[in-house]
């Protein structure tokens, strides 16, 4: 069995205080990464990086808005002075439209503007303040996207773009940094089983409805994205870089 061990890399995940995210800190911390979970809501957090390091991991908690670029500016100065230098960049954090689906012409400005500030722009704030790190470590960066950004889906348009640009940027600067050995890749998960999915949910007549469009049988798990982003984090991707990997029970196969 092969043994993936992180130790002594540093890793940053973003909106790491629940779901995808927060499973994926766990996964990397288990793995022997230090952890920063950053995300919006501080006391989530904490509470991760808290039960990181009950369970004998090493995790920090920073609070940050990645849409403003001093908010971002100060937690990776809060990160570098606490954890060291950062190898690992986890790009997770994403917003939605508050009512979850709702049709493009339904879409205002406004939620249209912070979806892709968060989604799109906060990704490109972090990863540029990251990048001098990332190079200098030959390390990995791992951005999730979405399958609607592959396939398109009705209801989250504006989403669905925002994570498009999304693969754009993964596969560009995957081009620019490769000479230094840091490689940058993409997630791609399908419907997954979190606590903000239940609306989704509903919104599409029901898992079990959706369960009929997913060959192996079953949605995914928040471990099933922790997992590839495990191997892409790890030595095991070093001749990988500028791809999306589909990780979707066989719900897309492009």
């Amino acid at each position: 069995m092969i043994e993936i061990d992180l130790a002594p890399a540093v890793a940053v995940v973003t909106g790491g205080a629940r779901g995808i995210g927060e499973t994926t800190c766990k996964t990397l911390a288990r793995a022997g990464a230090a952890v920063a979970v950053v995300d919006l809501s501080g006391g989530g957090a904490a509470r991760v990086a808290d039960e990181i390091s009950a369970d004998g991991g090493k995790a920090l908690a920073i609070e940050m808005d990645i849409a403003a670029p001093d908010s971002v500016r100060a937690g990776v100065q809060d990160i570098r002075a606490k954890l060291g230098s950062v190898g690992i960049l986890v790009n997770n954090a994403a917003a939605t439209d508050p009512s979850v689906v709702k049709s493009f012409a339904e879409t205002t400005p406004d939620v249209a503007q912070r979806i892709v500030d968060v989604t799109f722009m906060g990704t490109m704030n972090i990863t540029r303040e990251l990048m001098a790190d990332i190079v200098e470590a030959q390390g990995r960066i791992i951005n999730i996207i979405s399958d609607s950004a592959r396939t398109g889906d009705r209801g989250v348009a504006v989403y669905a773009a925002a994570k498009a640009a999304l693969m754009g940027l993964t596969k560009s600067i995957a081009k620019e940094i490769g000479r230094s050995g840091a490689t940058v890749n993409g997630v791609s998960p399908g419907t997954t089983v979190t606590p903000s999915s239940s609306a989704w949910f509903d919104s599409t007549g029901g898992p079990e409805r959706l369960l009929k469009s997913y060959p192996l049988g079953r949605l995914g798990e928040p471990s099933d994205i922790a997992n590839a982003v495990l191997f892409f984090a790890s030595p095991l991707s070093s001749w990988i870089t500028g791809q999306i990997l589909s990780v979707s029970g066989g719900y897309t196969m492009v």
